[in-house]
């Protein structure tokens, strides 16, 4: 009687800590555990940065205040097989020192399940903020978009350039000036002389549109043009003359050449 007795009130007290043992799950390492609403009193805690000697991995996802305590979102994996207790990887925010730590007894296995052949895939709260793939695509499209706004900013000036460099073609008579300036001088030789003259035949019956007469037509009606005979003329009398008259004013032989252009 006294032996059933003292067994009775044994199995009372010890009856809390078997089903306390029989709580603990064994988790295989690697697999993801979720915890919502789990009540923990005291101070807001976090987690505790990660180490090389950390065993398990703890991420808190949402915290809310309740009453004189706080009400948590976490989530927790294993590193390394072992009893632990996941209260050691937490601490009070902003390094508040606790009186009191949690208590939370988990056990892990280095089995899974049998219907799971690898762990979990790492969360994307593994890698650090500046290189997640959101971050990836916007600081990709920044230098996209730099691209793009270089291409037409800078073919826009290379445009301008080509057009600036257009406008400031020589005119006919900046083309002119060296060769009539030696031939004032008698410096041009015979093959030059010819060239200078059929460079201004070319000039004149292009302005003049003779290109449907004759070549004699258009030599006489170039030299009798009030514009293009004082050239000629002076011309005519360097190559031919043994003592050339000098020319008083050679801008204005080259005058009607500064507006044209020749191709």
């Amino acid at each position: 009687m006294k032996l059933s007795r003292f067994v009775s009130i044994l199995y009372l007290f010890l009856a809390p800590l078997i089903a306390d043992d029989q709580i603990i799950e064994s988790i295989p390492i690697g697999i993801k555990v979720q915890i919502n609403d789990e009540i923990i009193p005291g101070p807001e805690l976090e987690a505790k940065p990660l180490t090389n000697e950390s065993a398990v991995v703890l991420r808190i996802k949402a915290v809310y205040p309740h009453g004189n305590a706080f009400r948590y979102d976490y989530e927790y994996y294993g590193l390394a097989p072992g009893s632990y207790d996941l209260g050691d990887y937490f601490q009070g925010k902003n390094n508040i020192a606790l009186s009191d730590k949690p208590k939370i007894p988990i056990l892990f296995t280095s089995s899974l399940p049998k219907e799971q052949i690898k762990p979990n895939p790492p969360a994307e709260g593994q890698l650090p903020h500046f290189i997640k793939y959101k971050n990836i695509l916007i600081v990709g499209t920044i230098f996209w978009l730099s691209g793009l706004l270089f291409l037409v900013f800078g073919g826009r000036k290379k445009l301008n350039l080509i057009k600036s460099s257009a406008r400031k073609s020589p005119s006919p008579a900046e083309i002119l000036r060296p060769l009539v300036e030696a031939a004032r001088q008698g410096n041009l030789g015979k093959n030059d002389q010819a060239k200078l003259e059929r460079t201004l035949i070319l000039f004149w019956s292009h302005r003049l549109d003779l290109k449907d007469e004759t070549s004699k037509v258009i030599l006489s009606k170039i030299k009798s043009h009030p514009e293009a005979k004082p050239l000629f003329q002076k011309l005519e009398s360097w190559f031919h003359k043994p003592e050339p008259e000098e020319p008083s004013d050679l801008d204005a032989l080259l005058e009607p050449y500064s507006e044209p252009k020749i191709n």
